[in-house]
């Protein structure tokens, strides 16, 4: 045995202690659930046929906090985000069937990747570079930074594409807090978007037409429309919302944590994106006041919020979202999170 592959035995065995109405909620789902681990310094795979996790690849001390995966599902990128001590400088490059590390493409100095995002194409990627406020576009074939791209904000931290990849959006928490609108194609200059304090987490519609961005500091999200550039409404939110997540099924969901020295009651929000009104709200930790933030991943009709302070996965239905469960808990601080339609070999058989 592995250090990072639990054979098939150990699966079965841990499987048959799990609850029975945390496998009901993930019915229907399959593949992998691949999550970034704060506090572990790696990246769990966990089969969602089983529900549970199958392997863990250590990635090192730099911290990764987010995680993509290739449209085919066979690769995955994570970038070393690292403490404010050591930031990091690498994109990991990893294959997905057989949980192994198979390189890292260095970003060079003063980068500190946070995300990374791969091109519809597959065959290449983006990562923001938190230090120099700046966007890399990286050729996974050859392992290289093909060229980078100014933000014109500052602390560019998270990044989302267009549905065609010609834009990238680019929050950016320092200063007001601003979007970078990044045109990947040509070498127009980048249209800076002022939306709030602390603008962080955001998501593109599935149709393209509008970028929601939580603003952490501003109890506020700012809808943009990507075809004026303008800002065209601007949503309530509980106090520190540090994510958006938008899905094909047209809705919307945003958790919030606490964060700037102080507890809050935490809350994931379900919003309607076509008339942009909140359907229902349902409380983690059972609402009462909390620090830390969360991971949010729509998939399949599903749900998940990751909570790295408690350690815990929760799965939540998007059409029943008073009826979550725990998918994992006791877990190394699990933040990012990312779906494979591939299973492991070692679930295969193979």
């Amino acid at each position: 045995m592995t250090q990072r592959v639990y054979f098939l035995v150990s699966i079965l065995v841990a499987a048959i202690g799990f609850a029975a109405s945390t496998l009901a909620i993930a019915q229907g789902l399959d593949g992998t659930l691949i999550v970034s681990n704060r506090a572990g310094g790696s990246i769990s795979f966990i089969d969602l046929t089983t529900g549970v996790e199958v392997a863990r690849v250590p990635v090192g001390p730099i911290i990764p906090h987010e995680v993509d995966v290739s449209p085919d599902g066979r690769l995955a990128l994570a970038g070393e985000y690292g403490p404010n001590s050591e930031p990091g400088r690498h994109i990991i490059v990893m294959d997905v069937a057989n949980a192994t590390v198979l390189g890292r493409i260095d970003l060079g100095p003063n980068s500190r990747p946070h995300t990374v995002l791969f091109l519809p194409d597959g065959r290449r990627a983006v990562a923001t570079m938190q230090d120099s406020d700046q966007l890399a576009l990286v050729d996974l074939e050859t392992m290289t930074v093909v060229r980078t791209y100014q933000t014109g904000g500052r602390e560019g931290h998270m990044v989302r594409l267009s549905p065609d990849g010609s834009r990238a959006y680019v929050t950016s928490r320092g200063a007001e807090g601003t979007l970078s609108v990044i045109f990947l194609v040509d070498d127009s200059d980048p249209v800076v978007i002022e939306t709030g304090p602390g603008a962080e987490g955001l998501d593109v519609s599935a149709d393209g037409r509008e970028v929601w961005v939580a603003n952490r500091q501003g109890e506020s999200i700012t809808v943009i429309d990507t075809e004026s550039l303008e800002v065209v409404a601007t949503l309530d939110s509980r106090p520190y919302a540090g994510r958006v997540e938008m899905g094909p099924n047209g809705y919307a969901v945003v958790p919030n944590g606490g964060g700037g020295g102080e507890p809050v009651p935490q809350y994931l929000r379900f919003f309607d994106v076509e008339s942009r009104e909140m359907i229902t709200e349902v409380p983690l930790r059972d609402g009462q006041p909390q620090e830390g933030n969360f991971g949010v991943l729509i998939q399949g009709g599903m749900v998940f919020a990751s909570d790295p302070g408690e350690g815990t996965i929760q799965v939540f239905d998007l059409h029943e979202p008073g009826n979550g469960r725990v998918l994992l808990s006791n877990h190394d601080a699990p933040d990012g999170m990312a779906w494979s339609q591939i299973r492991l070999n070692a679930m295969m058989g193979d």
